[in-house]
């Protein structure tokens, strides 16, 4: 029964019970300020309601969420918060993963979010002045 229950609320009603994130931060030379960083962190720490821990990588920070009720969470103020991580990250962008999962007879609806950077650079040559050779 608990299978066709999580079968219901994730493909009729497409709300879980509960949300959480975890999100990597990566902290190397050409990336934001940690400044920068922090202000993210704390978007995220307000939509979670203060339940984050944030872990120190190598390179890195991770940062991982509880899981917050669905009627507690606000989904708006989440994607704010990736809109100003994206935005913090001028260079990477945002790789995300949704994942649902069952925990204690609930579904949890988890957000796995990493700045990445472009497998391939922008392309530069097509702001660079051509050189057209005349045929004569």
């Amino acid at each position: 029964m608990q299978f066709v229950t999580r079968l219901w609320k994730r493909h009729v009603r497409k709300r879980p019970d509960k949300y959480q994130a975890y999100v990597s931060l990566p902290t190397s030379d050409d990336d934001p300020s940690f400044g920068e960083v922090h202000d993210c962190i704390e978007r995220l720490e307000h939509v979670f309601e203060g339940r984050l821990d944030v872990y120190a990588r190598t390179r890195r920070l991770a940062v991982v969420s509880d899981p917050v009720s669905a009627d507690r969470f606000d989904a708006d103020a989440f994607e704010d918060a990736l809109e100003s991580l994206e935005d913090c990250y001028e260079a990477r962008s945002l790789a995300r993963v949704e994942k649902w999962r069952p925990s204690d007879d609930r579904l949890v609806k988890s957000h796995v979010v990493v700045p990445v950077k472009p497998l391939f650079p922008p392309d530069r040559t097509a702001d660079e002045p051509r050189i057209e050779s005349v045929v004569e």
